[in-house]
């Protein structure tokens, strides 16, 4: 079996991911991760990016991987969460890494569901699960309508 390494594995911008992740911690209107404030929800950014990051391979160069880099900054962007070029384009890139398969993410805590959530817009079979019962409420329910928003209902046992 040969495993490719992903793009997370050699190289993420974290500065300027972070950046994006500290400005979408202080917008706290007209979004669903403001319903209830989990104690430690991860910003949505960082989990988009780095699903992303985790699920394509690592280019093998120096132009492509500038290419890359400068598109999950731009992904990782707010304006840009629900921007249908963008998710697309990042559907397609993984789907083509995973030989046209869907990846399945598995997050077993959960919590307010940032991890699974932004994998599912990424066109992820996820799964997810946590002790507390708030934020298995909070996790199954953003799921589940984001799989109503892509048209995607499906009976699973969450």
């Amino acid at each position: 079996m040969t495993t490719t390494r992903r793009f997370i594995e050699d190289s993420f911008p974290v500065k300027e991911v972070s950046i994006e992740s500290a400005r979408e911690k202080n917008i706290r209107h007209g979004h669903i991760s403001t319903l209830h404030i989990w104690w430690a929800r991860r910003p949505l950014a960082s989990s988009r990016a780095t699903n992303y990051a985790a699920l394509i391979p690592a280019p093998d160069n120096v132009d492509e991987w500038n290419k890359t880099r400068q598109f999950i900054i731009d992904f990782s962007k707010w304006e840009n969460s629900l921007n249908p070029t963008l998710i697309e384009k990042a559907r397609e890139d993984i789907l083509k890494a995973n030989n046209g398969v869907p990846p399945k993410v598995l997050d077993p805590f959960g919590g307010g569901g940032t991890i699974p959530l932004e994998a599912l817009r990424l066109g992820c079979e996820t799964y997810s699960n946590d002790l507390n019962p708030v934020g298995r409420f909070l996790s199954r329910n953003a799921r589940l309508n984001i799989r109503r928003g892509m048209g995607k209902i499906t009976k699973k046992r969450d």
